[in-house]
């Protein structure tokens, strides 16, 4: 059987065909890749075209039914972190696709590259050539600036774009957006307000309205409620504490999900479901049954699924041993 023959560009194509050449056959390569991996010109068409998401978290992966279900199980199994969603077909694709004349032979996967995500084809990409710490995660930024810094060799450099592109805006007192991912579903926006910038610690300073409950904390929503997110770089887990207007702690909500990524204007993680709640010493463990689900409909591998469940333990164990916050370690 002839090998399922597989297109890519954008920002990810270097690791990503660097990896898919292991089992694929690898069409029309741009020059660059050709000259990075040794790979010859690649007559198409392509059973699979492999491109940047728009907003370039992930990745579009189009073509033939088949194909596509292969090469996303191969990058799923390669990438454990990344989540795949099957989408609708666009009309377009159907239109395009000379292979195939009835939709139904056609598919279109989604894949939300997270930050352990991104870390991992930074790994791959390094194996091939030099390659600066949060290669792709600065690439969705400014791609033109990382290239050139590449080409200077200097590891110090991704401080340095790092500072220019997302710290520089981090100031207290300015107005960000906390984007909550969820596997399969649109993500969850929350504004609040950045209200302590230190490394390796990140607050987010959020005022409720009044009326309803707290999810979790099953305690109602007062006026002058506030709470705070403390995000922390490599942390599987966010903490979210609850207060009255007069600073009496309501309870803390343990969110465990992938390692955020600070962006100018952002701050994105997917939501690995599972959530701990400690109210006055006690605490609990809540919606393991969504990430199961969630697990069996594909939405989120086993990896992504028993690291959440190893950090849910550990949290709970810290937690049940400390009266005080949990402090962060070492990831």
């Amino acid at each position: 059987m002839c090998p399922v023959k597989v297109r890519v560009r954008g920002i990810y194509a270097t690791a990503l065909t660097a990896l898919l050449a292991e089992r694929f056959a690898i069409v029309e390569p741009s020059e660059v890749i050709q000259l990075r991996l040794g790979l010859g010109a690649g007559e198409g068409p392509p059973d699979v075209a492999i491109q940047d998401r728009p907003d370039r978290h992930g990745i579009v992966v189009e073509g033939l039914r088949s194909a596509v279900e292969e090469v996303v199980s191969f990058l799923n199994d390669r990438i454990p972190w990344a989540v795949f969603v099957r989408q609708p077909l666009p009309a377009r694709a159907r239109r395009e696709n000379p292979l195939a004349s009835a939709a139904a032979l056609l598919a279109r996967v989604e894949a939300e590259f997270t930050k352990p995500a991104k870390d991992l084809l930074d790994q791959v990409r390094a194996r091939i050539l030099f390659t600066l710490p949060g290669h792709h995660l600065l690439k969705t930024l400014a791609p033109e600036r990382v290239d050139e810094a590449e080409a200077k060799g200097s590891p110090e450099l991704a401080l340095a774009l790092a500072k220019e592109f997302i710290w520089d805006s981090y100031t207290p007192g300015k107005t960000i957006t906390i984007v909550h991912g969820k596997a399969g579903e649109e993500p969850i926006r929350q504004a609040g307000e950045l209200w302590e910038v230190q490394e390796g610690r990140v607050v987010v300073r959020r005022v409720f309205r009044a009326g309803g409950l707290y999810d979790g904390l099953n305690l109602p929503k007062c006026p002058g409620d506030y709470g705070q997110v403390e995000f922390f770089p490599e942390r599987w887990w966010s903490r979210r504490t609850y207060f009255r207007a007069d600073g009496e702690l309501l309870g803390e909500i343990y969110n465990v999900q992938t390692p955020p990524e600070f962006l100018p204007g952002d701050i994105r993680y997917l939501d690995l479901e599972i959530d701990l709640v400690r109210v006055g010493g006690e605490v609990r463990i809540l919606d393991e049954d969504v990430l199961q689900r969630k697990v069996e409909q594909g939405l989120i591998s086993q990896a992504l699924a028993e690291k959440a469940r190893e950090e849910a333990q550990r949290l709970v164990a810290e937690l049940q041993a400390s009266p005080g916050l949990v402090q962060p370690g070492s990831p």
